[in-house]
């Protein structure tokens, strides 16, 4: 990726630097990750103890001496030869830009890493018009772009300690403070496929962290409940539903629907079956 990242700013004589920090990663990691620093205009640092997914963006994004901040994971690899000029070519003052998400064609070559790659398929590679069209405030904060001045007044709460919807919240606070969040079809391609057995873990997790939003960041906030969508689908269900049934289903059913997330031929709908019960769960 920073091979592709340096060919292309330097294609387009723009001023720039890449900031790539570890984040208290184990001594091996670290000693391929040196090798980053060799590159040009590549600033890499290392954090002795790991400061989570808000706070480490924060500090990146602070500490970056240019007007446009540009984000992407580590795990992610651009598609397109032109991703930087496109960025450049869609920038506005007070507008967010995001890239969305692509996965390869075909599936992955290790069975375990089919969920991970089924779901981001069907649910995250979407186009922009369709993004778009919802006209609210979610983001992939796998790759935006954001001007520094906006940055340094709506940025990750660091609130969320643990895994998941860092970037809804983020979402959420552009939203409120009268940010334009605009997508546009340059995508970079999810590369690092969790095993399904983790995939389902980290989806607990993050189910837990939107739970701690809603209780006691955002508490009763009817605009954040309904443009999350499994939010507002979980309200429409419990309304008819009580909580108790799927806290039941969840009670008898879960070990069954993980066997299926984790087999060969998983279904989303059980997935999301699953979710819901998982959430009904939570106190």
């Amino acid at each position: 990726m920073i091979d592709q990242l340096v060919k292309q700013a330097e294609e387009l004589k723009i001023r720039y630097e890449i900031r790539i920090y570890d984040d208290g990663s184990e001594e091996k990691f670290k000693l391929q990750n040196r090798k980053i620093s060799e590159h040009p205009n590549v600033i890499y640092r290392e954090l002795e103890s790991n400061l989570g997914r808000a706070a480490i963006r924060n500090k990146m994004g602070f500490e970056s001496k240019f007007e446009n901040l540009l984000f992407i994971d580590a795990d992610s690899l651009p598609v397109n030869k032109n991703y930087i000029k496109n960025f450049i070519e869609n920038t506005k003052s007070d507008r967010v830009l995001c890239g969305g998400t692509a996965y390869q064609p075909q599936n992955p070559a290790q069975p375990e890493k089919y969920l991970r790659w089924f779901y981001g398929t069907k649910r995250e590679a979407i186009p922009a018009e369709i993004r778009n069209s919802k006209k609210g405030f979610i983001i992939t904060s796998n790759n935006f772009l954001i001007e520094k001045q906006v940055f340094e007044k709506v940025h990750f709460r660091e609130d969320i300690k643990q895994y998941g919807h860092e970037d809804t919240l983020l979402g959420y606070d552009l939203f409120s403070n009268g940010i334009e969040i605009f997508h546009i079809d340059n995508p970079v391609e999810h590369t690092g496929l969790e095993d399904s057995h983790v995939f389902v873990d980290k989806t607990r997790t993050a189910l837990k962290s939107l739970h701690q939003i809603t209780r006691h960041i955002l508490p009763g906030d009817k605009v954040f409940i309904k443009q999350v969508h499994f939010l507002n689908k979980y309200q429409s269900i419990t309304k008819y539903l009580p909580a108790l049934v799927l806290r039941l289903f969840y009670k008898l059913f879960h070990r069954n629907i993980e066997r299926n997330l984790t087999g060969r031929k998983p279904r989303l709908f059980l997935f999301d079956l699953y979710k819901l019960g998982y959430y009904s769960t939570l106190k």
